[in-house]
Parts: structure tokens; C-alpha cells; sequence
């Protein structure tokens, strides 16, 4: 099938997967005691009894408990077909983690990660299971989504032919933003930043002309901890990863590269960043500067309600706006967005139920317990509205007792229907408006043709052999720009005139060469040579979200 037609059928997939979902978002869905009861009138095997990972964000209240037990370990276990037991990871540290239980032979049976690259890692040292067999056999709710979706099994079939990989379809997001003070732009009679070097100016302007008028000199312009190193990359048209296509050849990314750090370097020897952001590495001190009103540009995922709560108690007048990422010497992009089709998760090869994982995957997939997960108990924490969609009953209760985000992870909203569209709160409060303002200027500012993700998306570059992914991995410390960042190009930002980002990149260069990197390089560019006509690429990104929209828009009910 040629290019065109493939996206052709894939669309018509989502459609019926809409369709097909549309009912069962809008149930009362906590009830299931009369399937339980039919069930209990025939003779059921042996209940399961599985072990699942849960990203640790420590954001549990410690009246309601933790990943042992609290209400909706006890939801999941009381009305799901298997026994759970959660195993937490800390989110900013979970490939450590991930692999010190392999070593010790207590990884769960079923891992979620967000991270491609872990992810590949685990297949090549064959820690994962094949699930092709398995889903055949004792899937039908993920079984499904994955005959109307067929990406969900191109995504997650590796190179062997068979599928390892368990993955969601959701509406095109956005994931990473700039957030900026328009009341300091305003109180410093400045425009908001267009270009990179407007943007230094600006930082320097909320770093020294005492932004929040408290007659210290006490903020920082702009944040490079957490996502602040990727999302500068990105305006310079580096993405998540060093390769992309220019022109029709996959190209190593040295020059795109050179030009973040070397602008990095820039703020960070004006003093606009925090000193000790290397420090800061899961970004939570610089969370923390913007919502007391100390950061006047944060570079971060997203923000929650209680996140923008928390900015308002502390800063009553402050008023935050998305800056679309400014242009740069190689043109003007967007921040990472969330893939519509995405891979979370991965089978443990040494699970011993199995089947019993596959039960909770489609447990956790099907939209009657989904949108529970999501929004809490229906009469409890929300009420179906005129539109049919989830309304909270009292959103300070939910802040509360609903935090179950990275519980989602399996969710596919778009079996939500209408409702897994934005704006369909009734009666939004004031910080749902907000909340659903910011969100509509990120999609403005982010998802568009004209200011495109500048990488291949990080599903589309396929697995390196054994060889290969060991040169990468022994040069990751040094050079990685990922999770890990390497030490070469942080200390051509943090060591002043010793250290240039010329000199970086020469000796990056030296490193890569020295490992044997052409041979990736090589790799990767024959790969594409062979297989550009066959992948999901950017323009295929923007068509399959823009059909999902147009049959949102011609939906008449949720």
C-alpha cells in the first residue's frame, strides 16, 4: 500500500474507534456488581495476581496512603479481574530503578515507561515477552483497539516481527510550553519575545529591573532545569533525539546542537538562570520559583489546577500566557507534542501470569473503568452533564482524593468520544478557564505545520543492533541529550570563557568518532534510504489528529 492509502485506512480506523467508544464514556461505571454477581454462578479459574509499576511523583496525600494501599489500589483491585500489587518508581529516576530491579530479578510483570529509548534497551537484553500470542488468546478490549488502530502494532512490533509493546491513542497535545508573566512584560513595557535573541533581552529584563517589585534583585528570567535544556533545544531545531531529515538524508544534528548550548550558555553567564540548576533535576526547585513568582519564563510539561492555585495565592495580579517558541537563526518550531498514537508499556519476559497481565491491560484500556480511573467515582467526585460528559462535583475534593494521573497511562481517550475533546467542562470555575485559555493558546502556538516538532518523532527511529546501541550507551554520560545530558555540553554552559561551545562540539565530535558513531550514523541513514516511503511521519502526524477533529466536529453527542 503506497503512503496515502495506508493513512487513508488508518483514519477510517479512528473513526470507528470513536464511534465504538462513544456510548461507553458517558456510564455510571463504578457499579459492576452484576456482572460480578453472573460470574460468580459459573466456575472462574484461579484469580490472578500480577505485579504493575506506577511512576512515584510523591504526590499522594499522606492521609490517603500510598502505592501499597489507598482508595484506588483498593478501586482497581476490588472491581479488576486480577490481584495488583504497585510497584513505585521515581519518575525522574526510573531507568535506574527499572534496571536495578531487573538486575535483582524483581521487576514487575508489567512495566509502563514513557521512555522509547529505555524501553529498547530491556528488548535488546530480551527482558521483555513477545505479546502477540498472548493479546490473541486473552485480549478483547485492547485486541480491538488494535484491529481499528493499526499503528498501535507497527509502533510496537520490534524488529524480530513480533509485538512487545503496549501503546494508547489520544488526541494530538501539546506536552511541553513556555510560560511567561504578560503582567511583567506589561510592568516593564516589553513585548513579548519573537526571536531568541528578543528572548535573552527579556530574560535579562525579568533578572534585573526587579519584575515583581519587591526592591531586590531576586528573580531569574528563565529555567533550564527539568525540560528547560530540551525545549531550548527545540527552538534551535534539535529535537528528542541527534538525528533528523534534512532535505531526504537523515543527518547528525552537531550544528543545531552547538547553537542551544551556545545560547544556554548565554543566559546562564548573564546570570538569568539559576546557578544550581545542574542540581535541580527534576525541575521541582524551578516549579517552585515560578509559582512563588520568582521565574518570569518557565520552560515545563504543564500545569496542573493546584499548580496555577498555588501561582495565584502567591501572585494575585499574576497573569501567565504561552509563548510560542521563539525563532531562531534556523527557523521557528514547537516543543515536544503528546504522539497520538503512543507505546507506555512492556511485558516482563519472567511474568508468570501473563495471561493474567493481558486481563488487567484490558481492564484498564476498556472506558467503562477508564474514565473512572480519570475522573474519579461518578456521584462522588463528577456528575454527567447536559453534554455527557464528566463535570466535577467539588474540584477541591478532587484535588484531594483523585490522583490517579499516572494510573492513565493505558487510557485511550479517544474511546472517550466527544469527551475526550478540550472544553467540555460545564460551569468551568475560575481556574478551569484559565486552565482551558492556556491550553487553547498552546495549541495555537504549538501544533501547526508551519512551526513543526523539529525531529523525526521518537518512535520512528528503529531499534540499533547490540553493537550500535553499546556505542551510544557508552557515550551517553558524555554526550547525550536526553535524560541524560551530557557533561561535555553542561560544562560549555556553566564554565565561562574556558570552556566554548566551540570547543564542545569539537570535542563531542572527537568522542562520537572515537566510539565508532559513524557506524550509527550509517546505519541510520541506510535505514531511511530503505524505508522512507513507509514511515509515520510528521505530515502524517498533522493528518491523522486533523481526522480525528473532523469527526469530533461532526459528532452531534459524546
Amino acid at each position: 500500500m503506497n503512503k496515502k492509502g495506508r493513512n487513508r485506512g488508518v483514519v477510517l480506523s479512528v473513526a470507528t474507534v470513536l464511534a465504538a467508544g462513544a456510548l461507553a464514556a458517558g456510564c455510571n461505571n463504578q457499579d459492576t456488581s452484576e456482572k460480578k454477581g453472573a460470574e460468580a454462578n459459573q466456575t472462574e479459574p484461579k484469580r490472578g495476581s500480577i505485579t504493575v509499576s506506577i511512576y512515584d511523583r510523591n504526590n499522594i496525600p499522606p492521609e490517603e496512603g500510598n502505592w501499597d494501599k489507598n482508595r484506588w489500589t483498593e478501586w482497581i483491585n476490588k472491581h479488576g479481574p486480577v490481584d495488583v500489587k504497585y510497584v513505585p518508581v521515581p519518575r525522574w529516576e526510573s531507568l535506574q530503578k527499572f534496571n536495578a530491579l531487573f538486575a535483582s530479578a524483581a521487576a514487575p510483570d508489567l512495566i509502563l515507561e514513557y521512555d522509547t529509548n529505555y524501553r529498547n534497551q530491556w528488548y535488546a537484553q530480551k527482558l521483555l515477552m513477545p505479546l502477540d500470542e498472548l493479546i490473541d488468546k486473552h485480549s478483547t478490549i485492547y485486541k480491538e483497539l488494535m484491529s481499528k488502530v493499526p499503528l498501535l502494532k507497527k509502533l510496537g512490533t520490534k524488529d524480530d516481527g513480533k509485538l512487545y509493546e503496549i501503546g494508547r491513542v489520544t488526541p494530538l497535545m501539546t506536552n511541553h510550553a513556555i510560560y511567561i508573566r504578560e503582567d511583567w512584560l506589561q510592568k516593564l513595557k516589553l513585548e513579548a519575545p519573537k526571536t531568541t535573541e528578543e528572548l535573552l533581552q527579556v530574560a535579562k529584563a525579568f533578572a534585573n529591573r526587579d519584575p515583581d517589585g519587591n526592591g531586590k534583585k531576586d528573580t531569574f528570567g528563565v529555567n533550564l532545569s527539568g525540560n528547560g535544556f530540551t525545549i531550548v533545544n527545540h527552538m534551535f531545531g534539535h529535537g528528542l533525539n541527534d538525528w533528523d531529515i534534512r532535505g531526504d538524508r537523515v543527518v547528525h544534528e552537531w550544528d543545531r546542537l552547538k547553537a542551544s548550548v551556545a545560547f544556554q550558555k548565554a543566559l546562564f553567564d548573564a546570570g538569568l538562570v539559576d546557578k544550581d540548576f545542574l542540581t535541580d533535576k527534576n525541575g521541582e526547585k524551578a516549579k517552585q520559583d515560578f509559582l512563588s513568582g520568582k521565574l518570569g519564563m518557565y520552560l515545563h510539561q504543564g500545569l496542573s489546577s493546584s499548580d496555577y492555585d498555588t501561582f495565584k495565592k502567591n501572585n494575585p495580579d499574576g497573569n501567565i500566557a504561552i509563548l510560542p517558541l521563539p525563532k531562531s537563526e534556523f527557523g521557528q518550531f514547537s516543543p515536544v507534542l503528546g504522539a497520538p498514537v503512543q507505546m507506555v508499556a512492556a511485558v516482563n519476559a519472567k511474568a508468570a501470569d501473563p495471561k493474567a497481565v493481558i486481563q488487567y491491560i484490558d481492564f484498564m484500556v476498556k472506558p467503562e473503568n477508564a474514565i473512572v480511573i480519570k475522573n474519579g467515582i461518578e456521584g462522588v467526585h463528577w456528575r454527567k452533564g447536559s453534554n455527557g460528559c464528566p463535570q466535577k462535583i467539588d474540584p477541591e475534593k478532587n484535588k484531594k482524593e483523585v490522583y490517579t494521573a499516572d494510573l492513565n497511562m493505558l487510557t485511550s481517550e479517544v474511546l472517550f468520544g466527544k469527551c475526550a475533546f478540550g472544553d467540555s467542562i460545564e460551569n468551568p470555575s475560575a481556574t478551569d478557564k484559565a486552565l482551558s485559555d492556556l491550553n487553547s493558546q498552546a495549541k495555537k502556538a504549538y501544533i501547526s505545520k508551519e512551526r513543526p516538532v523539529p525531529s523525526l518523532n521518537a518512535t520512528t527511529l528503529p531499534l540499533l543492533p547490540d553493537a550500535l546501541s553499546i556505542v551510544v550507551k557508552n557515550v551517553e554520560k558524555q554526550i547525550g541529550t536526553g535524560v541524560v545530558r551530557g557533561d561535555i555540553w553542561m560544562k560549555a554552559i556553566v564554565n565561562g570563557p574556558g570552556f566554548t561551545p566551540d570547543q564542545a562540539l569539537s570535542e563531542a565530535k572527537a568522542v562520537w568518532e572515537q566510539a565508532g558513531g559513524a557506524k550509527v550514523d550509517e546505519f541510520y541513514a541506510k535505514w531511511y534510504a530503505d524505508n522512507k516511503n513507509a514511515l509515520f511521519l510528521l505530515d502524517d502526524l498533522y493528518a491523522f489528529d486533523e481526522q480525528i477533529q473532523q469527526f469530533n466536529r461532526g459528532r452531534t453527542e459524546p
